[in-house]
């Protein structure tokens, strides 16, 4: 898209934060002690990932001109720092941690995340660019309705840990909605609510997410004896609500509670950084930070959590802010910059 969207940047950055908050309780004695905490947590910024795709989706589809052109550009952008970041972690963890480098583990690096699990989001990244320019010939000729069909599809595929305490429902290879499972869904939805902004109303979309944050509760205080993980995580339908909750909110609302010309800026540097503070701010909070001793003093498990959290995120933003300055950068975090 040529003109730049403002509220995208704040979305992203929401994103990101996100994410490194998920990231941020440090596991012990005291994190067993505060289970509610930490699963509120999780549940909470779980909609990161689903905003991520959700932009991908909105700014990308349809894919325009020919799909070489846009598979080289686009995975141009995602590939190399995958590479990198891959060697980078498979080093961090033999010097740091005594992992032994083998054979098999450079050799899966095409099919799988190795060196470190948060990569797992690069390989689906690079999944849906090559799948995008195969739905954008047919989202340049579907109408509203048919978009939303398929989109009713995923949403069923979505309520499978709801369906499966009352239904055998066949979830593998040979299942009939196997095809419109995973991060497709989010991919596809970003595509439909750039589009039809108004098509998604707050009357319902307001009910919607405080239902979807009083069922965990529930099932908390009832002790149901369901799957939280998967009732509650990333493909889950409560987890989509939030994310598309948070993508209205923001996308409504950002530009209005964040004005001025410094703090656009400022979200639109975040916003060009988010992917380098993605891939970086494992390492600075679990191999530097946690390992430093630094956070060993704080007692209360709700400030060290956020300190783990606030320190992580200035730290990953800083680094990630001067390594853009160095030349070809964009094959280490996927942006460069020109010096001022």
């Amino acid at each position: 898209m040529s003109q730049r969207i403002k509220s995208y940047d704040i979305v992203r950055a929401v994103a990101c934060l996100m994410v490194v908050a998920n990231h941020s309780p440090i596991p012990g004695s005291a994190a067993s002690s505060n289970g509610l905490f930490l699963s509120s947590l999780s549940y909470l910024t779980a909609p990161a990932i689903g905003l991520f795709f959700i932009i991908s989706g909105a700014l990308l589809l349809p894919v325009r001109g020919e799909a070489s052109d846009f598979l080289h550009k686009r995975l141009g952008k995602v590939v190399w720092p995958t590479i990198f970041w891959t060697l980078f972690y498979f080093l961090a963890d033999y010097w740091m941690n005594e992992v032994p480098l083998t054979f098999r583990k450079f050799a899966s690096v095409p099919f799988s995340a190795q060196g470190n699990s948060i990569l797992w989001f690069m390989y689906t990244l690079i999944g849906l660019y090559l799948l995008a320019p195969i739905v954008s010939r047919w989202l340049e000729r579907a109408s509203k309705k048919e978009v939303e069909f398929y989109l009713l599809l995923g949403s069923i595929v979505m309520c499978y840990p709801i369906l499966t305490l009352f239904l055998e429902i066949n979830e593998s290879v040979t299942g009939v909605l196997y095809y419109f499972s995973g991060y497709v869904f989010y991919f596809l939805l970003g595509y439909y609510m750039r589009k039809y902004p108004e098509s998604i109303k707050w009357i319902w979309l307001i009910p919607l997410f405080i239902f979807s944050l009083l069922v965990p509760i529930v099932c908390k205080l009832a002790e149901a004896k369901v799957d939280l993980l998967s009732l509650f995580w990333l493909l889950s339908i409560f987890v989509a609500i939030h994310s598309v909750f948070w993508y209205k909110l923001v996308t409504q609302f950002g530009e209005r509670v964040f004005k001025g010309e410094r703090v656009q800026r400022f979200f639109e540097q975040f916003s060009n950084l988010s992917f380098g503070i993605y891939l970086v701010h494992i390492f600075i909070m679990r191999y530097l930070l946690w390992r430093s001793g630094l956070l060993d003093g704080v007692h209360n498990y709700y400030l060290q959590t956020f300190l783990s959290f606030a320190i992580t995120a200035v730290a990953s933003f800083v680094v990630i802010w001067a390594i853009s300055f160095v030349p070809k950068s964009k094959y280490v975090i996927g942006y460069s910059r020109k010096r001022q």
